[in-house]
């Protein structure tokens, strides 16, 4: 919101200066360092954040660290995917998505302020607000990305969907989960050989097929087990099991848990 500093991502080689209007989301919610030069100690921040918060009349309260360098005030939350394990979003996105102020995205300028001042203002609703608030910028982001990048990126989803035969397999598999393909069928189905297409697949997408396959059921399946009561039986067949037994290893497999125990675990909320 004002003034700026240096973002670094634990695994990213490079650093990101943020400048004031900027936007930028850690994707998969790796370790970072905010700092105002390079040469700044960095200090834990939870340590810190759990001192004041523990004095705080309430858990809106603006947290103030004090400094004798120039003023820098960042509006900070987070947001949890309760598939996280399987989401494909998740996996096609970069470690760190960065949005400028000053790359004429007007809708960012406006979303941040009516944030800042839902968060200001309180009222009833307001956490609400603020969550599908944080929604949108999220969704913006990542159109941001798309936007700039899928004529450009050489590897990767994005990539991979402009690719003539991985684009159509993609196609083919978000189309028809359910369906029992192998490599052969599939690569039957782009005329093309199993190894060229399991090849070009991995190197582009970054995981086989079949494994891509595996997380879009599974996903499918999160959304029906909390959306639905429809029982396993039915979960399984739909998302392209033949039988239950299948569908509760390979649910275990990718969430820890069996459908059984993720559907009565209380839906992950957003930290406030």
């Amino acid at each position: 919101m004002k003034g700026s500093c240096w973002l670094e991502v634990k695994g990213v080689k490079t650093s990101a200066q943020l400048s004031a209007g900027d936007f930028v989301v850690v994707t998969r919610g790796t370790e970072h360092t905010l700092r105002d030069t390079s040469t700044t100690p960095a200090v834990n921040f939870f340590e810190f954040f759990e001192l004041v918060r523990s004095h705080a009349s309430d858990g809106h309260s603006p947290y103030l660290i004090d400094g004798d360098g120039p003023i820098t005030n960042l509006v900070c939350g987070g947001m949890v995917f309760e598939n996280s394990a399987v989401d494909p979003l998740l996996a096609i996105l970069p470690p760190v998505l960065h949005v400028k102020g000053n790359g004429g995205q007007q809708w960012l300028g406006l979303t941040a302020k009516y944030v800042s001042w839902e968060l200001d203002h309180g009222g009833a609703g307001a956490t609400e607000v603020v969550t599908r608030l944080a929604d949108i910028l999220f969704i913006q982001a990542v159109r941001n990305y798309f936007d700039e990048n899928a004529d450009s990126v050489e590897s990767g989803w994005l990539a991979a969907a402009r690719d003539p035969q991985v684009g159509r397999a993609l196609k083919l598999l978000h189309e028809r989960p359910q369906k029992p393909w192998t490599i052969a069928s599939l690569a039957n189905q782009l005329a093309i050989s199993r190894s060229a297409l399991a090849a070009r697949f991995t190197t582009l997408v970054g995981e086989p097929p079949l494994r891509y396959l595996t997380r879009l059921r599974i996903n499918a399946a999160v959304r029906r087990l909390r959306s639905t009561n429809e029982k396993l039986g039915a979960i399984a067949g739909e998302v392209g099991y033949r039988s239950v037994a299948a569908f509760v290893k390979s649910f275990k497999r990718q969430m820890g848990m069996t459908p059984g125990e993720f559907r009565r675990t209380p839906e992950s909320k957003p930290p406030i």
